[in-house]
């Protein structure tokens, strides 16, 4: 009887068991696919990190080409020779980042052809091919750090300016009523200058003196006014050259860029910038431009008193005096609108607009 009792509970016991095993399997089951699903998830995530990343060097690249004076000429391009870029060369750029990662960035012309150039850049970050991971970013870039604000006059000058001797001041361009002369403080000249301006215009009618704009500024405020932001900024994006004397070379071995000279400087030979390829130099100590000195661009003097000298040389573009300008010696001075829209244009340095950032389409 005990032995019958025995084996029917056995037998009891054995799909009980079955039940268990196999409701165990169902769990193991169940958790492996859930560990499936979240490794797929990670791998997913982890992949669409890499593209973004991908997309985000992708801009960074495109932004130093942008701003490195060589491969900018290969991407940007003054077809219409007005001195600002109007045609983009290449729309789109591909950056390799490594393995089967990288960035398609595509350039889009927002504003061309004028003194505030803008560009938008939609970036594309790519995992194998896109196959396994896909992100897109735009930014939109803006030119700054050249020179903001074009003078409307040759010489232009916070406090006084003094003109004298066998000097030849020019200025044919309608645009800005063939101005050459703008003072905050008093102009004077003597009959050896020679002022040509536009046909059928007086040269007395080619000058603004006493403009309290000009005299009530502060030195600071006046720079801004020309560059678009402070002198700190200026001097960290320019080329800096430490100069006390003759600073001739080393201004033209920078080549056409916005040239901070620190020392009392002075200009006096050599062909320094050309009307497509000027160059804008602040000087912030003393400057004397003397000799033979032929500057195509922008000078900024800060000295007390910015001396001209230029027996045998010339001017071409604008000259801009934080305080007194004194002009003497004869020297050659002609407004050049197009050694001045590519001083603004293709001068400055491209940054990120504040708000454009965006992630997406």
């Amino acid at each position: 009887m005990n032995r019958l009792f025995h084996r029917q509970q056995g037998a009891g016991v054995l799909p009980i068991s079955l039940i268990l095993l196999g409701g165990a399997a169902l769990m193991l089951l169940f958790t492996q696919r859930n560990l499936l699903t979240d490794l797929r998830i990670t791998q997913n995530g982890y992949s669409h990190r890499l593209a973004y990343a991908a997309a985000d060097s992708g801009l960074a690249v495109a932004l130093d080409r942008l701003n490195d004076p060589l491969l900018r000429n290969q991407i940007l391009v003054d077809r219409k020779a007005n001195g600002a870029y109007d045609t983009i060369l290449q729309p789109e750029q591909k950056v390799s980042l490594g393995d089967q990662l990288d960035a398609t960035v595509k350039l889009k012309g927002v504003a061309l052809g004028g003194s505030d150039i803008r560009l938008q850049l939609q970036s594309t970050g790519c995992l194998a091919d896109c196959q396994q991971g896909r992100a897109t970013i735009t930014q939109m870039l803006a030119m700054r750090g050249g020179l903001h604000r074009i003078p409307y006059s040759l010489l232009n000058a916070r406090g006084d300016i003094s003109v004298s001797g066998p000097v030849a001041l020019n200025n044919q361009t309608a645009a800005v009523r063939g101005m050459l002369l703008h003072a905050g403080k008093a102009i004077s000249y003597d009959e050896a200058v020679q002022r040509t301006t536009i046909p059928g215009q007086h040269p007395d009618s080619a000058e603004v003196m006493h403009d309290k704009r000009y005299a009530q500024l502060s030195a600071d405020r006046f720079f801004e006014s020309w560059f678009g932001t402070d002198k700190a900024y200026i001097k960290k994006v320019a080329t800096n050259i430490n100069c006390n004397g003759d600073c001739s070379g080393a201004v033209a071995g920078a080549g056409s860029r916005v040239i901070w000279l620190e020392g009392n400087a002075r200009l006096s030979s050599g062909a320094l910038g050309t009307n497509t390829a000027p160059v804008v130099i602040i000087a912030s100590g003393g400057l004397q431009i003397s000799g033979s000195a032929r500057i195509s661009g922008v000078v900024y003097s800060m000295a007390p008193v910015t001396e001209l000298r230029l027996i045998a040389g010339r001017l071409d573009g604008a000259l801009i005096a934080e305080n007194n300008l004194l002009v003497q010696d004869g020297g050659v001075y002609t407004y050049n609108p197009i050694a001045l829209q590519a001083a603004q244009t293709k001068l400055g340095t491209f940054v990120p607009v504040p708000g454009t950032w965006s992630d997406g389409e």
